[in-house]
């Protein structure tokens, strides 16, 4: 991978949210986020990332419905989106990734499966770029 990747963090966990942004700092990752869910679509058309991990399960607009105004953005369009929750029933993760997640990880998570997800699905992305 050329550069550092971009990854924005939609939680409303504030602790789990600085936590991981720390963790991915540290692991070579550019990363911006979010615990209001309202704000997420506005600060990711700003920031631009790579990449988006996107919490399901958050007051006033889910996770669920933030990815579907994702997609169909023209500006956001085309994102990877991997979907952290603690909803882990199939249901729910069947419908996540109908509507457009590319991976999607139960809380608690291990975290270096999230990275070597994160880093697949960007080399598949630069891979796919023209």
């Amino acid at each position: 991978m050329t550069g550092k990747k971009k990854v924005f963090i939609a939680d409303d966990d504030e602790p789990a949210l600085i936590s991981l942004k720390k963790l991915l700092s540290l692991s070579g990752f550019e990363v911006e986020g979010t615990s209001k869910p309202k704000e997420a679509l506005a600060a990711i058309k700003s920031f631009k990332p790579d990449i988006i991990l996107l919490d399901l399960l958050m007051p006033g607009l889910g996770g669920l419905e933030i990815c579907v105004m994702l997609n169909e953005d023209k500006a956001t369009q085309g994102i990877p989106i991997i979907a952290v929750s603690a909803l882990g029933g199939y249901t729910d993760i069947k419908k996540a990734y109908k509507l457009g997640v590319v991976g999607y990880f139960t809380k608690p998570y291990d975290y270096e499966k999230l990275v070597e997800e994160m880093n697949k699905i960007l080399a598949r992305k630069e891979n796919t770029e023209p």
